[in-house]
């Protein structure tokens, strides 16, 4: 078992990696496209990892259970949604409970073991900022989310 100063140490970076994502997507007035393309690279780093340790049929996998977020990542960065923050927010969130999981469903040697809980905190910053930020947004439509910069 892994000692808690490493999982808290592990947290915190994935906490302050969330909060420069939100300030860099304020502050380039991203928000629009940002978070949703940012959920892409969610499933991506997994195939990435299990690809580099020679595991093509886990790889697979991951871009199985990875389509969602992608094709989530796709349509809200191109197309103006109602609600799409609420939307994006909760795609975040789910990652961030896919990432605890994780070891459930993948045997996957690639996968560094501080990412899960690094990547949990970061998904869950980023995910709770979008659902604050829906409700301050006009129709919680992301599209309409660069005012507020």
């Amino acid at each position: 078992m892994r000692a808690m100063e490493v999982v808290v140490l592990e947290a915190i970076s994935g906490v302050a990696v969330g909060v420069l994502t939100i300030l860099l997507a304020r502050t380039l007035r991203a928000q629009r496209w940002m978070y949703a393309l940012g959920l892409l690279t969610l499933p991506g780093l997994y195939i990435m990892w299990a690809l580099r340790a020679g595991e093509k049929s886990v790889g697979v996998a991951e871009l199985v259970y990875g389509i969602p977020f992608i094709v989530a990542g796709v349509l809200f960065a191109s197309v103006s949604v109602r609600r799409s923050a609420q939307l994006v927010g909760a795609f975040w969130i789910l990652h961030a409970v896919y990432d605890l999981a994780h070891g459930r469903f993948f045997s996957n040697p690639g996968v560094p073991a501080w990412y899960p809980v690094f990547c949990f905190s970061v998904d869950v910053v980023v995910g709770a900022y979008l659902l604050w930020l829906s409700q301050r947004i006009p129709e919680g439509n992301l599209r309409n989310g660069d005012g507020l910069g």
